[in-house]
C-alpha cells in the first residue's frame, strides 16, 4: 500500500517554518543566497514547495527576490530599519491606544498572563549571557499581541501582527552585540507598556511604546555606524529579552 502523500501546502508551511528558523537563528547570515535546489534537495521536497515558501518568507520581509539573481537573505539597511520603525510606531502605537480605550479585565488579565510567560521564557546559558529562544520570540510576540488585543478593528491588528513579523530579524539583531552605551533595560520597557496599560492610560502607552520602538532602531543604527561584523544573532543581555 502507497504511503500518503502529503499535501504540497503542509509541505510548504514546514519548510517555511523551517527556513524562518533558520534566518533568525543566524544559520542563514545576512545577505547570503538562498538556493532553492539545495533547500529541496535537503528538505526532501519540490522546487515549487520551496518557492512557495520563499515567496511567503519575502512577503515578511525576511527574503528578497532579484529578477536573475534568485532569493537571498535580507541584509541590515538602516533605512529600513528606520521606515519600518516609524510604520510600526504609526500602526502598533494606534492599534494599543484604541485597545487600551476599549480595556476590560480580560484584556488586562491577558496582558499580564502573557508578560509572565515572556519573562519566564528566557533562557540562561552556561557562559552567563542570555539567547533569544523561539520559545521566548513566541512569548514576546504573545505580548506584544496581547497588548493590542481590544482594537476592535481586525484590520489594524492584522497589520501590526504583519509589521512585528518583518521586524523579527532586526529585533533579534538589536540585542545581539555589545554596545558603549548604558545597558538597555528591555525588561523594564515591557514592564511599563504593561502596567500603562492596566492603568489605562492610553497616550502614555503609546509614548513608551514610540520609545520601545526607537530604542531598537537606535541599537542598529550604532552598529552601523561603529561599521562592525554581522551581529551574533540572539545573543541578549537582559533578563527579560531582547528588543521591541
Amino acid at each position: 500500500m502507497r504511503e500518503p502523500v502529503a499535501p504540497a501546502r503542509t509541505l510548504s508551511g514546514a519548510v517555511y517554518a523551517e527556513i524562518r528558523s533558520d534566518i533568525l537563528a543566524g544559520r542563514y547570515t545576512p545577505g547570503s543566497k538562498l538556493s532553492p535546489r539545495v533547500i529541496a534537495t535537503q528538505s526532501k521536497v519540490s522546487l515549487s514547495v520551496v518557492r512557495e515558501a520563499l515567496t511567503r518568507l519575502t512577503e515578511q520581509g525576511l527574503v528578497i527576490s532579484e529578477p536573475q539573481l534568485g532569493f537571498s537573505v535580507v541584509g541590515l539597511d538602516i533605512d529600513d530599519v528606520r521606515d519600518l520603525s516609524r510604520v510600526r510606531i504609526l500602526i502598533e502605537g494606534a492599534a494599543l491606544k484604541d485597545a487600551v480605550l476599549n480595556a476590560d479585565v480580560e484584556y488586562e488579565a491577558g496582558i499580564v498572563a502573557s508578560h509572565h510567560r515572556m519573562v519566564r521564557n528566557a533562557p540562561a546559558v552556561d557562559d552567563g549571557t542570555e539567547r533569544v529562544t523561539d520559545e521566548w520570540a513566541r512569548a514576546h510576540a504573545e505580548f506584544h499581541r496581547a497588548l493590542i488585543s481590544a482594537c476592535p478593528s481586525p484590520r489594524l491588528r492584522d497589520l501590526a501582527d504583519s509589521m512585528r513579523e518583518t521586524a523579527e530579524l532586526y529585533r533579534r539583531w538589536s540585542g545581539s552585540f555589545p554596545t558603549q552605551q548604558a545597558p538597555r533595560d528591555v525588561s523594564a520597557e515591557h514592564r511599563g507598556l504593561m502596567d500603562a496599560a492596566l492603568d489605562r492610560d492610553a497616550e502614555l502607552a503609546a509614548r513608551l511604546l514610540t520609545v520601545h520602538m526607537n530604542n531598537t532602531a537606535a541599537l542598529l543604527e550604532r552598529y552601523v555606524a561603529a561599521d562592525r561584523t554581522q551581529p551574533d544573532i540572539g545573543l541578549v543581555t537582559d533578563a527579560d529579552g531582547a528588543a521591541s
